[in-house]
Formats: structure tokens, C-alpha cells, sequence
């Protein structure tokens, strides 16, 4: 309670200092899915921008440096999954890092009879349960400039983001009852399956197949094709589209 207090007071006291003229229009020009928020949801999202950059610890890796324009790009596309909701500044979140380009990270693999071994990968982003988001931002500007592919590292990282929420990355994020978590396993599970199926005969009418990788990638991979591709995804699935909807409460189909 003492810890919400303090965190409400911090944001009033932020959202009292104007944030600089410039950034609405930046905002505007550079993240095309605002176009089809209500005036309402884009005050919300300027807001939610506003208090994003000044909470968080930002920092640039490998020489890189961390401008005002990577801030407002990175900040209103996260900022977009969350109008809907009453209440999300990512509040767990204390730092986000960024990489100027793809980067390399370690990581440990475990086969099927438990033999770990260490190796590299070469990575556009990472969220953790308790961490800090990592982005490449040679791929957050792509994605930015490329607004209805279907990959956006932003949205990836951020719907990773709130699946972790309650400390389990599995590709459930957090729902308000057992009736929309029995749907959620309903919907996510068959259609999942779905597309493992298809990509084992050889094809996949719509989604990225990374989607294939484990549910917690399915969930990141169909929040990118969500708000960049809605009207496709809702041919391709009308109960994916519509469960993913009622989980962000928002609707950008609707609104094109």
C-alpha cells in the first residue's frame, strides 16, 4: 500500500511538468497504429509516455547512446498495449537496455537426457521475469518504419513483459477469472497447435512461425501480428483475434 502511495505521488508530481511540445508530434508522425486510438486513449497514451521515460533507468550498451528519439519511440510503442488497461506503466520494470544493433548473448541450453551446454546467440531482444527489457534499436526503428509487417521487437518484448507478470513465462498473461484463463488455454492452446501442425506439413497460411518456438513465443508473436496486422489476423483466426482483444482490451480492426 505505502509502495503504491509513493509510486502515484512520484506520477502526479511528474505529469504536473508539461512534457515538451515536441513529443506529441513525434509521437504522432512516428508510431502509425495511434491513429487509431480515441482522442481519450491518446491523451491516456501521452501520459503513459510521459511517466515511462521519466521512470525508468535507460541505458545504452556497446557505446551506444540513448537519445530522446530512442526514448519516445521505444516508450510509445510499449505505452500502446497498455491503454486499455486502467492502471499499467509497466510498473515492475526498472531499466531498459539498449543495444545499437543485433547483439550477441550467452545462454545455456539443456537437451532431452539433461546435458547443459553454453553457447551464444545472436539476439534483437530479451525480457525477463525480473529484469531489465533489451532491445536492439536498429529493430525497433525497422519495426517503427515498417508499421504493418507483422514484427515489431517492441510489442514482442513488452507482451513478454506481462506474461512474466506473475513469474512464469509461459504464454498466459495475467486475466481477471478462471472463465478467461479456461478460454485463453482454449483458444491459445488449439490454435498453437494449429500451427505447429502446419509448419510440420510444410506451410503456414499467416502467422510468423517463430510463433511455433513454445506458447510464451506464440503470445509475443501474435501481440506484433495484433496491432500491425489486425484485420489479418482476425481472417486468419476471428477467436485469436477476439481473445487477444478482450485480454488488451482494445480493438484496432474496429478502429481502421
Amino acid at each position: 500500500m505505502l509502495l503504491t502511495w509513493w509510486r502515484n505521488r512520484r506520477r502526479r508530481k511528474i505529469l504536473a511538468t508539461p512534457m515538451p511540445a515536441r513529443w506529441k508530434p513525434f509521437l504522432d508522425q512516428h508510431i502509425a497504429p495511434l491513429s487509431r486510438l480515441t482522442s481519450a486513449q491518446r491523451e491516456l497514451l501521452y501520459q503513459r509516455v510521459h511517466i515511462f521515460i521519466k521512470e525508468k533507468y535507460w541505458e545504452g550498451c556497446n557505446g551506444f547512446e540513448v537519445t530522446e528519439e530512442v526514448q519516445l519511440l521505444i516508450a510509445g510503442q510499449a505505452c500502446l498495449l497498455t491503454v486499455g488497461f486502467a492502471s499499467d506503466c509497466f510498473d515492475r520494470l526498472g531499466t531498459v537496455l539498449v543495444y545499437p544493433d543485433t547483439y550477441v548473448a550467452k545462454e545455456t541450453l539443456v537437451n532431452s537426457i539433461g546435458v547443459m551446454t553454453e553457447g551464444t546467440s545472436f539476439r534483437l531482444g530479451e525480457a525477463w521475469n525480473q529484469g531489465p527489457i533489451i532491445l536492439s534499436w536498429a529493430n525497433v526503428l525497422e519495426s517503427a518504419e515498417n508499421p504493418h509487417d507483422g514484427e515489431n521487437v517492441v510489442f514482442h518484448e513488452f507482451a513478454h513483459y506481462y506474461d512474466a507478470i506473475d513469474r512464469q513465462m509461459n504464454g498466459t498473461p495475467p486475466l481477471n477469472s478462471e472463465e478467461e484463463y479456461q478460454r485463453w488455454g482454449e483458444v491459445m492452446t488449439r490454435e498453437y497447435d494449429a500451427l505447429v501442425e502446419q509448419l510440420r506439413h510444410g506451410h503456414t497460411r499467416f502467422l510468423n512461425p517463430y510463433a511455433a518456438t513454445n506458447p510464451a513465443e506464440f503470445f509475443a508473436v501474435c501481440t506484433e501480428h495484433f496491432f500491425e496486422q489486425p484485420h489479418e489476423m482476425r481472417a486468419y483466426s476471428a477467436e485469436l483475434y477476439d481473445t487477444l482483444q478482450l485480454f488488451y482490451r482494445q480493438d484496432p480492426a474496429a478502429a481502421d
